[in-house]
């Protein structure tokens, strides 16, 4: 009984001291340690985009078709059309214009497109920026040549102009129409060594520049003008004016459009009209005659690039209506006869002196004489 009481007692203890004995501590959390901050790459700088500039065009590929060749300038010129508009080669433009001692800058600002690693031109626009008219050549192609201006000429005067046909010395035909090759030269010499200016009729608006004025004229022609006189003139720096017979250049004993072409563009021969078939002008009616004089202009225009200004009358026959006519597309018409022609007078019978192969020196000398102002 007292054991049983004991145990309780004791069990009521127990518990007794279970409800009141502290809490076992327990242990404390490992502190959170504090992590450094991660260090962030620096931000790359973008390049801001500018709104304001224009994107570039994109380069438009140009499709050029192979058009109608033309005679510019005196060169057979390959043509291109697109959009209904001729375009030709700069670069070939400006070579032909070189005989003209045309400035480059003529052409600046004109539009350009690039075809075939060349730049190309409206060759309408490049024509009205070098002053050049549009024709028709006797073979059907176009041409685009210079039309030279004569301003005014002073009166007072004496311009000898002297008459040759063919010079050398292989004879084919009438000999005194021949003067001969070292014939040619002495004449030429004597022209230089005495203070002679061997001119061409554009020069006479300014012929107060020239003491000792001259003016060689040739008639026909004739291929020994390219191969036998050309020479000469280069040699001796001497100017001259050779008419050409405008459906004759590459037929016997002439010159051919190469040749012709190669003397224009020369600096030393001015290429001037003899007419187309050179017939028999005091013969034809206007009609006729406007045709020989247009026909003439045109097959030179194209051969040369120039517009021919001044007419020799075929075998030195004209008449009124001759004259007439020829004003309408000629500045100056020359005869075959006469001695000595003055500014002043009457441009479409200009007077020549006639040089043949058995002239002498003393002769030549007595045809120069006059040469220079009237005192």
């Amino acid at each position: 009984m007292r054991v049983s009481r004991l145990l309780v007692c004791i069990c009521l203890l127990a518990l007794l001291c279970s409800c009141t004995a502290p809490e076992a501590a327990l242990p404390d959390p490992p502190a959170k340690q504090e992590q450094a901050p991660e260090t962030l790459p620096a931000p790359v700088k973008l390049p801001e985009e500018d709104l304001t500039a224009e994107e570039p065009e994109p380069e438009i590929e140009y499709v050029l078709l192979l058009s109608e060749p033309v005679w510019l300038l005196g060169r057979l010129t390959e043509l291109y059309c697109a959009d209904e508009i001729e375009w030709a080669a700069l670069a070939d433009i400006l070579e032909a214009a070189k005989p003209l001692n045309t400035d480059a800058q003529m052409l600046a600002g004109v539009e350009t497109i690039r075809f075939q690693a060349q730049d190309y031109v409206p060759l309408a626009d490049a024509a009205q920026r070098l002053g050049l008219e549009w024709g028709e050549a006797p073979d059907g192609l176009r041409y685009l040549a210079k039309r030279q201006t004569i301003g005014q000429i002073p009166e007072g005067w004496n311009v000898p102009v002297l008459m040759y046909h063919a010079v050398g010395d292989e004879i084919w035909g009438y000999s005194d129409l021949f003067v001969s090759e070292a014939g040619m030269e002495e004449q030429l010499q004597y022209l230089q060594e005495n203070g002679y200016e061997p001119i061409w009729f554009s020069d006479l608006a300014h012929i107060e520049d020239y003491e000792k004025p001259v003016i060689l004229t040739f008639d026909d022609g004739y291929d020994d003008n390219y191969t036998v006189l050309y020479p000469l003139l280069e040699k001796y720096q001497a100017k001259a004016t050779i008419f050409v017979i405008g459906n004759a250049m590459g037929s016997i004993h002439k010159m051919t459009q190469a040749q012709v072409y190669e003397l224009a563009a020369s600096g030393l021969v001015s290429i001037q009209s003899h007419t187309y078939t050179h017939g028999n002008l005091s013969a034809m009616d206007e009609s006729t005659l406007r045709q020989e004089m247009e026909r003439s202009n045109a097959a030179l225009a194209a051969a040369t690039g120039q517009i021919p200004y001044v007419l020799c009358y075929p075998e030195g026959k004209y008449s009124h209506l001759t004259m007439d006519v020829a004003k309408d597309y000629y500045t100056f018409a020359l005869r075959m006869d006469g001695w000595t022609y003055q500014t002043g007078m009457d441009p479409y019978q200009v007077p020549r002196s006639f040089v043949s192969r058995r002239i002498t020196l003393p002769d030549y000398q007595w045809f120069l004489t006059p040469s220079g102002k009237i005192s």
